[in-house]
């Protein structure tokens, strides 16, 4: 049993037994557990029956409403919409009827208002069961490379405290934290303590990961990506993005490091576009001038330990700045640069090809999109929401409507029973995007 040849062998069971449980204790968990992003960075909603076709003045909305300042997603669970508001000059939880948009509580989370890069809290919720997890802005007497969010966990029913963290550990701004099992992790904000992992229950903390490694500027701390779950060969990893051209990995049970990855070209205000782990695969997208590139790579195991390599780069194709993309079916969906203008793309994940591109004056690569039900929703620089097909034979529009507000720095569509969420400067709009249910 303990012949060399057996090992690798060994390690690869360990690894499927490990995706079979990760896997089930996903399914268990879908109806309590709901991120932005699912742990591997997929932007791809599981929705089924949604339309396929909307009538001349769009979708039927559901309603709108002016619940204040921010960037925060609309996340629905349990009968509940959950997002984050600026209000007042200060930073708040806020609950939503899903069906009505009325306000069902609100949490003052922190008095100071954000006014970094844009106004009002960025970061979306987690919702974990009864719990909400929470993360406003905060930096140190006004300095952007001090970052100190602290963390909330709210009582989903009531917005009641259940912990906070702001003491012994705080969180950097905009990247979504996970949980897999009893553990959150969350991408933190100094270099002695970039990503750290605690007890969703009580907030203890379990470990910390420092950043040994140059990332390109004095101030280390946690991009504005979220972060992503993979497993390789057995072996659990966190992929976190750090300010301001580097990427690692740590193992998820221990905080070791298990790899560097040194981004192409620095990205100005860090990595915003999530890593997408798909197998053994991860791919990533960056747009900020100079920076301009998707890139695809393999995580390959030797020695127990795992090595990023490069499989495809480009500096046109999946060039995203704010949009993670929406992998189907090994179809890449996302926005680059064209032969002469910027596009929404589909490319290939095994080879980097360009399948299609539609090409105009619609989109830029700071446009965002998700993909549900093999659609794309899809936002356009006029702030319209476009419905097409997500398929890899060519680009064919279904609908497109105008909300009437303004989106500015463009957050993604999410899509839960149904129901569209589109989350403006300082206005939710919700449409019907599937068959109301029979009465």
């Amino acid at each position: 049993m303990n012949s060399p040849t057996l090992k690798p062998i060994l390690r690869r069971l360990l690894g499927v037994l490990i995706l079979l449980a990760a896997a089930s204790a996903a399914r268990a968990a879908d109806s309590s557990y709901v991120r932005l992003l699912p742990n591997d960075g997929n932007n791809v909603y599981p929705a089924a029956g949604l339309l396929r076709q909307w009538p001349a003045e769009g979708p039927k909305e559901l309603w709108r409403t002016n619940i204040g300042e921010g960037k925060s997603a609309v996340l629905e669970a349990g009968g509940r919409a959950f997002t984050a508001t600026q209000t007042d000059g200060k930073q708040w939880a806020l609950c939503l009827d899903p069906a009505t948009g009325k306000t069902l509580w609100k949490t003052m989370l922190v008095t100071n208002g954000n006014h970094h890069n844009v106004t009002g809290p960025v970061t979306t919720p987690v919702i974990d069961g009864d719990r909400v997890y929470y993360i406003p802005y905060q930096n140190d007497h006004g300095d952007i490379y001090k970052i100190c969010c602290p963390v909330f966990c709210l009582r989903a029913s009531d917005g009641a405290a259940v912990w906070s963290g702001g003491t012994n550990f705080v969180a950097t701004e905009a990247s979504t934290p996970l949980i897999v099992g009893q553990t959150l992790y969350i991408s933190a904000c100094s270099r002695d303590c970039v990503l750290v992992a605690v007890d969703k229950m009580t907030g203890q903390i379990l470990w910390k990961s420092a950043e040994p490694a140059d990332a390109g500027h004095p101030a280390v701390y946690g991009a504005g990506s979220s972060l992503t779950y993979q497993v390789v060969e057995g072996i659990p990893q966190i992929i976190i993005s750090v300010y301001r051209n580097d990427n690692m990995g740590v193992n998820a049970q221990t905080g070791e490091i298990l790899w560097h990855w040194k981004l192409p070209t620095p990205v100005s205000a860090g990595l915003v576009s999530t890593p997408v782990a798909v197998g053994s695969r991860v791919f990533m997208s960056a747009f900020q001038t100079p920076s301009s590139w998707g890139i695809c790579l393999d995580m390959q195991v030797k020695d127990g330990k795992i090595e990023a390599v490069t499989r495809t780069q480009s500096d046109k194709l999946q060039c995203n700045a704010y949009h993670t993309v929406s992998i189907v079916d090994g179809a890449v969906f996302g926005f680059g640069l064209g032969d002469t203008q910027e596009s929404l793309q589909c490319t290939d994940l095994e080879t980097g090809a360009l399948l299609w591109e539609q090409a105009g004056p619609d989109w830029t690569r700071k446009n965002n999109l998700t993909v549900a039900d093999g659609l794309i929703f899809a936002l356009t620089k006029k702030d319209e929401l476009v419905m097409a097909e997500a398929n890899k034979t060519g680009y064919k529009e279904l609908g497109r409507v105008n909300p009437g507000i303004k989106l500015g720095i463009q957050q993604q569509p999410t899509v839960f029973n149904g129901r569209l969420y589109l989350r403006g400067n300082d206005t939710v709009v919700c449409y019907q995007v599937a068959a109301p249910p029979a009465k």
